[in-house]
């Protein structure tokens, strides 16, 4: 108990240099804190998305829009030069474009919904799931005008017609039958699948015209390793045998690789700033264990005459040091954790309690204080009880 009161005594003795010590500590502590959640958050959706990238990777062929039919592609196109050249992945044809779309055909209201002519491939290339129906079928008969929804689509005409069979809508003035509804896609990756639930998709081969143009071809790549062999092969596809299209090809490995590297660069940015806020902490420490043994150097000379051995001495003045580091570590731990939930909700992040953070925080602060009073304290070993008495009065 007396040593308690001893060590109390002593932090209350240098009130300034303890409230300015435990501020920077807190801020030091709820920085790392918020700094090792953001690094675990960020890296971790980049990892996802690295991860989504990978397993669907894909080649994407964009044509350039064009007022020249020589500079468009049509469907015969990639049928005849694109379409059977990269077996086994799959291939996916695409025309987009926007379309009045009817979902209660009493009330004669029509919304514009973005609107997907494609092939029966589609749903391998993307790797889509049907929740209800099915997708495609290469069977399909040219004349079946069937349509496949997306989620959100099927949840709006749910609502527009709540009474109704919702078998059916209208596109333009033609009337389509829904073959399937797409399973809802997950809506927190970057490169994901979000936009297919608010997409309708008809089947490209029911038109009866070759020259049909489209808009992009992708092309399903399981092995990352192949993207730009597929890549060049496409390009060099283009480039012999419809030389006047404009395109631009879009590398889904090469952005899955770049990345890789930017996540390494975050890792990099989140350790360098996590350390300067620790050394920062680590120096005010260290000044402050200066200003502490300058301003006691009486006491310390007293407790030295009486019989105190410098290892006590520094004992004392450690934990001193660490009782105030320790309580402010917590502190500023707690405010880090109650920063990282506002924060991450704000950028629309999955937040998770992540005990490593405040567990590394802890033991990061804390190590770096009891390290900084190391050189500080070798002072007392210079001091003479006598001089520094006598130097006092």
């Amino acid at each position: 108990m007396k040593t308690i009161y001893t060590l109390l005594k002593g932090i209350w003795s240098q009130k300034t240099r303890t409230a300015l010590t435990a501020i920077s500590t807190v801020c030091a502590a709820a920085i790392l804190t918020c700094l090792v959640a953001f690094y675990h958050a960020s890296t971790n959706w980049m990892a996802r998305e690295i991860e989504q990238i990978n397993r669907t990777t894909k080649i994407h062929l964009h044509i350039m829009p064009s007022e020249h039919d020589y500079e468009m592609m049509t469907y015969s196109d990639y049928s005849a030069y694109i379409q059977n050249q990269f077996k086994p992945y799959a291939t996916s044809v695409i025309k987009l474009n926007f379309s009045s779309i009817q979902f209660n055909p009493r009330s004669g209201q029509s919304d514009y919904f973005e609107h997907v002519n494609t092939n029966w491939e589609f749903a391998k290339t993307f790797g889509i799931h049907i929740q209800e129906g099915r997708f495609f079928s290469r069977l399909e008969h040219p004349h079946n005008d069937f349509v496949v929804i997306g989620h959100q689509v099927a949840e709006k005409m749910r609502v527009e017609n709540p009474n109704g069979a919702n078998d059916h809508l209208v596109i333009g003035n033609k009337q389509y039958p829904i073959l399937g509804v797409i399973q809802k896609q997950d809506s927190a990756l970057f490169y994901g699948r979000d936009y297919v639930n608010n997409t309708i998709f008809t089947f490209l081969n029911h038109t009866t015209q070759p020259r049909t143009t489209i808009d992009q071809v992708v092309i399903q790549v399981s092995n990352p390793s192949d993207c730009n062999r597929v890549s060049e092969q496409l390009n060099h596809i283009m480039k012999k045998n419809l030389p006047n299209v404009k395109y631009q090809i879009d590398n889904m490995g090469e952005i899955a690789a770049n990345l890789q590297a930017s996540m390494s660069k975050i890792r990099l940015v989140f350790c360098i700033l996590g350390l300067v806020s620790a050394l920062v902490a680590g120096v005010n420490i260290c000044n402050s264990m200066y200003a502490i043994i300058s301003e006691r150097t009486e006491e310390i000379g007293i407790r030295l005459a009486i019989g105190a051995s410098p290892f006590q001495v520094k004992q004392l003045l450690t934990a001193e040091t660490g009782t105030i580091c320790l309580l402010s570590t917590m502190i500023g731990i707690l405010i880090g954790e109650l920063i990282n939930s506002q924060l991450i909700e704000q950028l629309e992040w999955d937040y998770e309690w992540i005990p490593a953070a405040g567990l590394l925080s802890f033991l990061i602060i804390n190590l770096i204080s009891l390290l900084s009073c190391y050189i500080p304290l070798r002072k007392i070993n210079r001091i003479n009880p006598i001089a520094a008495i006598q130097g006092s009065k």
